[in-house]
């Protein structure tokens, strides 16, 4: 990155030095005339050593006198936009699992939108190193997901079962199968998959894909489109090296789980009731 296009309207500023004061990265501070610069020899520079690239400088600034990465502070949303209590509380109410889709594609666009939300997903240290694989054509994820089945089943053949799943819990799923997945107990006929992968070694690189899979399940529940977080198909592929190359993981890469999402085969009428579930306990010290 050649530089990160700090600039900072002198006409607007008001001398806050919130900007300051809420830059994690301690790479602001203010001049003589109380106007915030970048310190020398980090413009440029990502991460602890640089710039973690959160933007809080242009969020916070209450005149929009700051623009970074050449974003103009009047393109942001404001926070009197955000979803009120009562609607997330809502959509994480209404939102589950689906193993029933119905047979169509999720447009291109939606999934671009959709996918171009998760820049937004904390990541440790704010790396951002996370890729996203997805099978926008069904087609293609029903050529996957046959090429998949039918090796699962020569590897059951020589006692190879998904994952460290035994011979037991293999025939459980077939039993399962007909009347919770019909005829793909792997990728439950999702018509589209999505593999969120990290960079080995960076900032969280374990937690970071779950997050963000946690993201993109809420994403999907508030377009009225059903999602599910897989890892049984990580566990089949983890003994089909040469179809898990087909998800085109980069050689340092990390993903525990897959992604399915596509439009319900039904709606449901309400959301559900889960009080009482939560394990609750207060730490004092």
């Amino acid at each position: 990155m050649n530089g990160f296009c700090f600039t900072v309207d002198e006409n607007k500023c008001v001398h806050c030095g919130r900007c300051v004061s809420s830059c994690s990265s301690v790479i602001l501070s203010l001049d003589e005339a109380g106007l915030p610069r970048m310190k020398d020899g980090v413009d440029g520079v990502v991460g602890w050593d640089g710039c973690y690239r959160c933007q809080h400088c242009l969020a916070v600034c209450p005149a929009g006198a700051i623009s970074i990465f050449g974003k103009d502070p009047r393109d942001s949303l404001l926070p009197e936009e955000m979803a009120t209590p009562r609607q997330l509380e809502a959509l994480m109410r209404n939102r589950r699992a689906c193993r029933r889709y119905q047979d169509r594609e999720v447009p291109r666009e939606e999934i671009d939108q959709m996918l171009q939300l998760l820049e937004n997903v904390p990541t440790g240290s704010n790396m951002q190193t996370l890729g996203f694989n997805v099978v926008y054509r069904k087609a293609e994820m029903d050529k996957f997901r046959k090429l998949v089945r039918e090796e699962a089943f020569r590897l059951a053949e020589r006692g190879i079962y998904p994952g460290n799943f035994s011979k037991a819990d293999w025939q459980k799923q077939l039993d399962w199968e007909p009347g919770r997945n019909p005829g793909d107990m792997f990728f439950v006929n999702a018509p589209h998959i999505l593999v969120i992968h990290s960079q080995k070694d960076r900032g969280q690189w374990r937690t970071d894909p779950v997050l963000a899979a946690a993201w993109f399940d809420l994403i999907c529940a508030c377009r009225g489109l059903g999602s599910i977080i897989m890892s049984y198909p990580v566990g089949a592929l983890s003994h089909m090296p040469e179809l898990e190359k087909l998800l085109r993981i980069p050689e340092n890469g990390y993903y525990s789980l897959i992604l399915g999402f596509g439009y319900p085969e039904y709606p449901y009428a309400r959301g559900v009731q889960r009080e009482g579930i939560a394990q609750i306990r207060e730490l004092t010290f």
